[in-house]
C-alpha cells in the first residue's frame, strides 16, 4: 500500500492546479472512462466525463509552464469535446487569488465565468430529528412517474445557474434515494440524496416549485434529506449551492449547515458556431472600442 502511494505521487508532481486534488484523487480521474489526458514534464490537462457533462481538470508546475504548455494541450483534447458528449464544458477554479494572469489562457481557450458556488457541511446530523410537516404536506420517496415533473421543477427554480438535463439526469441516476414533497396533492418540491461513505452524506441537488417559494418547503425537503441521511447512519451532510441563490444560503444555515468550501466555475460551450458568434462579437467590440470616437 505505502509503495503504490508513492508511485501515485511520484506522478503527480504538479503544485499549480485549478484545484487542490489529493494524488490518489487525481489518479481515480485519469481512471475515469472516457476521460482524455494531455501531459509533459510540466503538467497535464484532464477532460473527463462528470454528471452527464465534461468537466476540465488541470495541473502544472508553475505558471510560467502553464502560460507555454496549456493552450497546446486544451488544442489536443479540444477534438473530444461534441454537442453528443454534453452541452458545455465545466472548469473550477478553488485558492488562486490571483488569476490575472490566468484570464488570457481562459479567454483563448474560449472559457467564460459562470457562477460561484459553495460548498456547506452539516456538521453532526440527529437521527432523532423528524421533520414535522404541516397539515396537507408530506414527503413521499419518488416514483418513475415523477421524474420530468421534477426535472421541471428543478430547471425553473435554479434558472440560469440550473446544471441542464443531463446534469439532472445523472444526478437521478447516482440518487439512493429521490423524496418528494407534495402539498395538496401537488409535488411542491423534490431532493435527491447521494451515497453514504464512512458516515459522509450528500444532498446531491433540490428545489422547491417558484410557485410554491415563501411556504417555507425549501426548509422541509432539506430536513427530509438530513433525516433519510441520518437513517441511513450518516454523522454529516453536505450540499453545494449557489450563493446567488441566496434563499438556498440561508435556508441551509438556519438548518445548521456551515461553509466548507467554495470556488468559481467556468464553463466553455461545446457549439462551435456559437463560439465564432461570441469571438467576433469580442473582435467588433474590440474595433469600436479602437476606432469609435474622435479622440
Amino acid at each position: 500500500m505505502m509503495e503504490q502511494r508513492r508511485t501515485i505521487e511520484a506522478v503527480s508532481p504538479y503544485t499549480l492546479r485549478n484545484m487542490p486534488i489529493r494524488p490518489r484523487a487525481w489518479q481515480t480521474l485519469i481512471d475515469t472512462p472516457g476521460a482524455t489526458r494531455v501531459s509533459n514534464e510540466d503538467g497535464e490537462v484532464l477532460l473527463v466525463p462528470e454528471r452527464g457533462q465534461l468537466r476540465m481538470y488541470w495541473a502544472f508546475v508553475d505558471i510560467e509552464a502553464m502560460r507555454e504548455s496549456f493552450g497546446p494541450m486544451f488544442e489536443a483534447i479540444r477534438g473530444d469535446i461534441s454537442a453528443e458528449r454534453a452541452d458545455y464544458v465545466a472548469m473550477d477554479l478553488v485558492g488562486l487569488p490571483d488569476r490575472e494572469w490566468l484570464n488570457p489562457l481562459l479567454r483563448d481557450a474560449d472559457f467564460t465565468f459562470f457562477a460561484e458556488w459553495m460548498e456547506m457541511v452539516h456538521p453532526r446530523l440527529d437521527p432523532a430529528a423528524v421533520p414535522e410537516f404541516p397539515e396537507g404536506v408530506s414527503m413521499r420517496r419518488a416514483q418513475d412517474a415523477d421524474i420530468d415533473r421534477l426535472r421541471e421543477i428543478y430547471l425553473e427554480a435554479y434558472g440560469r445557474f440550473a446544471d441542464g438535463d443531463r446534469a439532472f439526469d445523472a444526478m437521478v441516476e447516482e440518487a439512493q434515494w429521490a423524496g418528494v414533497l407534495e402539498a395538496s396533492g401537488e409535488i411542491a418540491g423534490f431532493a435527491l440524496n447521494g451515497e453514504v461513505e464512512r458516515g459522509e452524506g450528500r444532498i446531491l441537488t433540490g428545489a422547491v416549485a417558484p410557485s410554491q417559494w415563501g411556504n417555507g418547503y425549501g426548509k422541509l425537503v432539506v430536513s427530509a434529506a438530513m433525516y433519510q441521511l441520518a437513517s441511513r447512519e450518516a454523522l454529516h451532510a453536505s450540499i453545494v449551492l449557489r450563493p446567488d441563490i441566496t434563499q438556498s444560503l440561508r435556508t441551509c444555515a438556519e438548518l445548521g449547515f456551515r461553509h466548507q468550501r467554495a470556488g468559481l466555475e467556468y464553463r466553455r460551450d461545446v457549439d462551435e458556431a456559437a463560439i465564432a458568434a461570441v469571438r467576433d462579437a469580442r473582435r467588433v467590440a474590440g474595433v469600436k472600442a479602437r476606432f469609435g470616437n474622435w479622440r
